[in-house]
This record gives structure tokens, C-alpha cells and sequence, in this order.
């Protein structure tokens, strides 16, 4: 088995904020990753936690930022990466990403209030 690393999720990470891959591109990557792959690195593995439940926590690409700096933080301060990893879902205003997603093929069954 294979290691993930931070370098690869980035470069993932990239691809999917440049719109290089679809949100159902990088969900199915992560799902095989994450069934496949190992790490030992709490960040890697909390965003991989982040990416497997793509469709139904509604991550969109605009997220992968939050994702990319927390992966961007030397490994000795990844107390400070998870915090930030967190508490993004707290700022996000899920009720408006629920609308905007309704139709959405991949999102849309976890759209409903």
C-alpha cells in the first residue's frame, strides 16, 4: 500500500479549484485514495475525511482553499491546520449552498432542507 502525500492532495487540490476536474472527479479520487492508500499525517487524513463526504457536506471548489492552506502549514504546526479545518464548516451558510445546489446532479439529493 501506497502513501499519500501532502504534494499530491495539493496538487489534487489545484486541479479541482482550477476546474481541471469535476467535484465527482475528486470525490471518486478521494474514495479510492482513501480505500487504497495510507498516511500518517492528521491533515492529509482530515482533509481525505473532507473529500469522502464531498456530495453530502457539500464541499465545492471554493473550499479546496481552506483545504490547500491547511496542506500548506509546516507539519509541526498541525494543530494549528486541523483547528482551521474545523471550524470552516461553521462559517459556511449551508442553507444558501443547499439552494444553489438543488439541481445539481452530484449534490443535489443532499440539498433538502
Amino acid at each position: 500500500m501506497s502513501a499519500l502525500d501532502r504534494q499530491e492532495v495539493l496538487a489534487k487540490l489545484q486541479s479541482w479549484q482550477a476546474l481541471e476536474i469535476d467535484s465527482e472527479g475528486i470525490w471518486q479520487w478521494a474514495l479510492q485514495a482513501a480505500d487504497q492508500r495510507t498516511t500518517d499525517d492528521a491533515v492529509i487524513l482530515a482533509v481525505m475525511e473532507m473529500l469522502c463526504a464531498l456530495p453530502q457536506d457539500l464541499w465545492i471548489e471554493e473550499d479546496a482553499q481552506v483545504m490547500i492552506d491547511a496542506l500548506g502549514n509546516p507539519a509541526d504546526q498541525s494543530d494549528l491546520s486541523m483547528n482551521l479545518l474545523w471550524n470552516y464548516p461553521d462559517i459556511i451558510d449551508q442553507r444558501r449552498r443547499r439552494r444553489a445546489l438543488e439541481d445539481h446532479p452530484l449534490y443535489g439529493p443532499y440539498c433538502v432542507d
